[in-house]
């Protein structure tokens, strides 16, 4: 039986056309927007001269809860750049794949913030403080296997992709920029999960046992990059209340139908291990889905009494 190591550099090495095949196809679709064509310029408003407010902005505590989360994670590309890259050899297209990558994550970052200091949607003091913080915590998540890494990000980018969607449908309806910058950086995060999505599928071909148990690994510790973030666990909390991103759009927009475009209930030639790490990952699945619908008897239980 092949160690986890020599099984992983099999896939790093027969993946590399599929890589290119994969990165050839995001090019030859780019998305060309401009961070500063974006925002209406002449809204904004002297800080100093008119200090902010949140009556300034009027939402609700989870929205301005997800847009901090959703910026604060974009603005720590740095970390999950390094990260990847540590599983790119030099000579190999996975690293300028990864190179592209940050360049039009990068820019998301920029867009939300111009944004959010033109509209004054969220305290750019309690912004910038929580940048620093989170920066220089240095938490990010840490794959141990090139696997491993693909697997997270395939999740990771989809789950990004679902939690600026949302965002941008809970803003105000005449916030018009807002709307479309959330737009835009869904419609990246859109492609790089294709990427990543359609590149484990080619994994899965190559060898499927051990992308399956990267896969339950993955999806058992699975946590959004923004741990780091102050008072993470506050926001998070927030945002589900609004319906933003927690437990049901994680099971139902990003790991079921992931799994269900990877058919992974129906591949066949799995070893042992990889049997058994199917079995735990459906049945951490079955366990979630029960909390899921408890949680939603809950709520219907107090909105009925309610109402």
């Amino acid at each position: 039986m092949k160690s986890h190591d020599t099984a992983d550099r099999e896939i790093l090495f027969e993946i590399r056309s599929d890589v290119e095949r994969l990165f050839n196809r995001h090019m030859e679709a780019p998305r060309l927007w401009y961070p500063h064509e974006q925002i209406a310029w002449s809204e904004g408003e002297d800080f100093q001269e008119s200090p902010w407010s949140p009556e300034q902005y009027v939402t609700s505590d989870g929205v301005r809860s997800a847009i901090y989360v959703n910026l604060l994670t974009e603005d720590n590309l740095p970390y999950y750049t390094s990260t990847i890259l540590e599983f790119a050899p030099k000579d190999h297209p996975i690293r300028e794949w990864s190179l592209q990558w940050t360049a039009e994550e990068n820019r998301h970052a920029m867009v939300m913030r111009d944004w959010v200091h033109i509209s004054r949607c969220i305290d750019p003091v309690l912004l910038e403080d929580g940048r620093r913080i989170q920066m220089t915590s240095g938490e990010y998540p840490v794959p141990d296997s090139f696997s491993d890494l693909i697997s997270y990000v395939a999740f990771q980018e989809r789950a990004t992709q679902v939690a600026h969607r949302n965002t941008a449908s809970h803003l105000p309806k005449e916030d018009r920029v807002g709307r479309n910058v959330l737009g835009l950086v869904a419609g990246d995060e859109t492609k790089h999960y294709m990427f990543y999505r359609d590149l484990v599928a080619a994994a899965l071909l190559i060898d499927p046992s051990t992308i399956v148990q990267s896969l339950e690994r993955q999806i058992v510790r699975f946590a959004m990059p923004g741990t780091g973030i102050p008072r993470f666990t506050r926001h998070a909390v927030r945002i589900a209340r609004e319906g933003i991103y927690g437990l049901p759009q994680f099971l139902q927009d990003v790991v079921e139908p992931i799994l269900e475009n990877w058919r992974v209930s129906t591949l066949e030639g799995l070893n042992a291990e990889a049997e058994a790490a199917r079995e735990r990952l459906f049945a951490s699945l079955d366990v979630l889905r029960a909390t899921v619908e408890r949680a939603s008897q809950r709520a219907s239980g107090v909105t009925g009494a309610l109402a």
